[in-house]
C-alpha cells in the first residue's frame, strides 16, 4: 500500500489578507425605481409609427417589455409575450399597461414599422 495516500493532502491553509486579487471599491448601488423611470424616460421621445385608431397600447410600455425580454433571453414576438405575461405584476409597478400586456402580434406589427433613426439617439 502507498503510504503517501494513507497519509492523506497536504492542505495549505490560504490567508485571505494574502489574496492576489486587488479588492473591489464598494460602490453605490442604483435604486431600482430611478433605473425604470429612465428606461421609460430614454423611449419618450421615439416617434409612435401607429396609426392612432390602433393605439391600443403604449409605445413606451411596448418597448420596455421587449428590451427587458430580450435581455432576458427572449428569441421571439411569442417570448416576448410570454415573458410579459409572466412578468405582469412587477411590470405593472412602473409601467401603465391599460390592456394588459401586448399580444406577440402586436410586438411584431410595432417593430415592423419602426424607423431606425427614430429608435437611435
Amino acid at each position: 500500500m502507498n503510504t503517501q495516500m494513507s497519509q492523506g493532502f497536504d492542505t495549505n491553509i490560504v490567508n485571505p489578507k494574502q489574496n492576489s486579487r486587488p479588492a473591489r471599491k464598494n460602490s453605490a448601488i442604483a435604486d431600482i425605481k430611478a433605473i425604470q423611470q429612465n428606461l421609460i424616460k430614454n423611449f419618450e421621445n421615439i416617434k409612435d409609427p401607429r396609426v392612432d385608431r390602433t393605439k391600443k397600447h403604449l409605445l413606451t410600455d411596448i418597448l420596455v417589455i421587449a428590451i427587458l425580454a430580450v435581455i432576458a433571453g427572449a428569441q421571439g414576438w411569442e417570448d416576448i409575450e410570454n415573458y410579459g405575461i409572466s412578468k405582469q405584476p412587477w411590470l405593472s409597478q412602473f409601467l401603465s399597461l391599460p390592456y394588459g400586456i401586448p399580444s406577440d402580434d402586436t410586438f411584431r406589427r410595432v417593430f415592423e414599422f419602426m424607423v431606425l433613426p427614430d429608435i437611435l439617439w
